[in-house]
């Protein structure tokens, strides 16, 4: 077993104060690395618990209690994800495997009393929706004696008054003046008096005026500042194959430096393969979240490719073939129907997508 990197400290703190969506961005790289570690997958599954994605939950649980199949705090939240997926005789087994190791385990017991008290499967699924699935969860904090907790709040206190009040005073002059709000958002601002926003010598795909550069600068600029990466994204690359100066191309290249992977929890703007095959170069590095079947598997030691039939995850409609290559770990068979997150990888045309993520779905029936 690897021993820990940075990364996966960074992660279980981030998991201590219920960051989820943060510890799948930081974890889910790290597959490769971390394949026979179940600390690993058990913070990954319960942040996808956590955050809505009982799929993906169920796959690095699964995982987990694989690799460690003692390991009760895994058997606890697969559990609970069983729950979420509609499945109680799945989770009645595990609780009572967790009683069996545990006899007086709380969050077992808690959970066949459930089984036996809901009249339906309905009640018995939203007894764990939103929230309320802690109740069902191992403790993701530490305990520490009060006197700890006291001396904590009295300090919290303390600091409020000398430090935290001026910084927020600070920081509402600052908002007050309409600074930015995302390193790097610096690159977008274009002065009025600013001239040689055009070059209309060379070649390129987009012809700008510079009242549309500049619109194209201020939407980056929104969309950066939003988090709406893709968007961004694609007036980056709008000015980058356009005849805007070669100053204002090095900045939205700058920018594009930026740009963060999302995950499934955090997903926004997404753009189909039919936009994506019409005009490549504007969504190249941009990222695309697109489920359909996995075709011509091929599983390397560093590193799965595989051709993702877009659209074919109900055998119905095939919106195209897109090559697919993954850097991480996953555990996947042929003609199996997924959902990948990945980087758009084209020029003149869409040559791959560079996979950050990826889960199983449950094709629908016919």
């Amino acid at each position: 077993m690897p021993k820990k990197t940075r990364g996966l400290k960074k992660a279980e703190r981030l998991f201590r104060a219920a960051r989820y969506s943060e510890v799948i961005r930081v974890l889910e790289p790290q597959v490769f690395l971390y394949r026979e570690n179940a600390e690993f997958y058990y913070l990954l599954g319960v942040s996808c618990l956590r955050t809505g994605d009982a799929a993906g939950a169920y796959s690095f649980l699964s995982r987990a209690t694989h690799i460690n199949s003692d390991d009760v705090a895994a058997m606890l939240a697969l559990a609970a994800t069983e729950i979420r997926r509609r499945r109680s005789d799945e989770a009645l087994q595990l609780w009572l495997a967790v009683l069996e190791l545990d006899p007086r385990n709380v969050i077992a017991r808690r959970g066949l009393k459930l089984l036996r008290a809901a009249d339906s499967e309905a009640a018995i699924h939203e007894a764990v929706q939103d929230e309320r699935i802690t109740r069902f969860l191992p403790s993701s904090g530490v305990a520490l004696p009060r006197w700890v907790w006291a001396a904590a709040a009295v300090a919290a206190v303390a600091v409020a008054v000398v430090v935290v009040t001026p910084l927020i005073a600070s920081w509402l002059a600052e908002r007050s003046v309409d600074q930015p709000e995302r390193s790097g958002s610096e690159l977008v601002l274009i002065e009025r008096d600013e001239d040689a926003l055009v070059d209309y010598q060379g070649q390129f795909r987009y012809a700008l005026t510079e009242p549309e550069i500049r619109q194209s600068f201020q939407r980056m600029g929104d969309y950066f500042n939003a988090f709406r990466d893709n968007l961004a994204m694609i007036e980056i690359n709008r000015v980058l194959n356009s005849n805007a100066s070669s100053d204002l191309k090095r900045r939205a290249s700058l920018l594009a430096d930026y740009i963060r992977a999302p995950s499934f929890a955090d997903f926004s703007d997404n753009a189909s393969y039919a936009e994506v095959v019409r005009e490549p170069w504007l969504y190249a590095n941009s990222y695309v979240r697109w489920s359909g079947r996995i075709s011509n598997l091929d599983i390397g030691e560093q590193q799965i490719s595989f051709d993702l039939l877009v659209g074919y995850e109900t055998e119905r409609v095939l919106e195209g073939i897109v090559p697919v290559r993954m850097s991480f770990a996953a555990r996947l068979q042929p003609a199996m129907s997924v959902e990948i997150i990945g980087r758009v990888v084209a020029n003149d045309r869409l040559r791959e997508i560079e996979a950050t993520s990826i889960r199983m779905i449950a094709p629908q029936a016919n």
